[in-house]
């Protein structure tokens, strides 16, 4: 036989095995990341009498009565993951965000209000104390957000691997802290203040 000949078949047989091998173990690994994701997203399910979407990575179910939402998304630019709890909202008014973030030059985070500053002083929220619903909050990056035209109310914070899922009891607290977030934020947009505390 040809040495070429014999050569250029090896070579296929080299490349056909890798490519079963490179499929077992891509098939392998996505079973494992759906275990991993669902084992993490049924507990949140329970924990709102709703249901789990391990293909889209989200939860729905109810909260106090309200549409509650629990979902990994793509960060703006595709830049990473993020979390967001979401609860429906709808107050109509002027949107908000409210946010934080490391600072590696700083022992504490750099936290920021968008939107109106009457606003903000009508919604009468302690952010600072509210945070304490984000583990290791003074290290994460997240965020408080009000969106008038979705008609929701959202916590977002940056994943860097699934054990950023909140677990059951960490969701439940968070999605507390916005149901008391979202009636601040009826009053504000109705121009009827009140000191909220968390």
């Amino acid at each position: 036989m040809n040495p070429y000949l014999a050569t250029a078949i090896a070579m296929c047989g080299i490349v056909f095995l890798a490519l079963i091998g490179t499929g077992y173990l891509a098939a392998v690994m996505n079973r494992r990341a759906k275990s991993d994701l669902r084992e993490r997203l049924e507990p949140l399910a329970a924990a709102i009498a709703g249901s789990a979407d391990i293909d889209e990575a989200r939860v729905e179910g109810r909260y106090h009565g309200q549409i509650a939402i629990g979902r990994v998304a793509n960060a703006p630019g595709g830049f990473g993951r993020l979390f967001h709890v979401e609860l429906v909202d709808a107050a109509g008014g002027e949107g908000w965000e409210w946010s934080s973030l490391p600072d590696k030059q700083q022992p504490d985070p750099v936290r920021t209000f968008e939107g109106d500053a009457a606003l903000r002083d009508r919604l009468g929220i302690d952010f600072d104390t509210a945070s304490a619903v984000v583990p290791d909050e003074h290290a994460q990056r997240f965020g408080f957000l009000y969106d008038p035209e979705a008609g929701m109310i959202r916590l977002t914070r940056a994943m860097r691997t699934r054990l950023d899922i909140p677990d059951a009891e960490t969701f439940t607290r968070q999605l507390e802290t916005l149901r008391t977030m979202g009636a601040a934020n009826c009053r504000a947009q109705d121009n009827d203040s009140e000191k909220v505390s968390f």
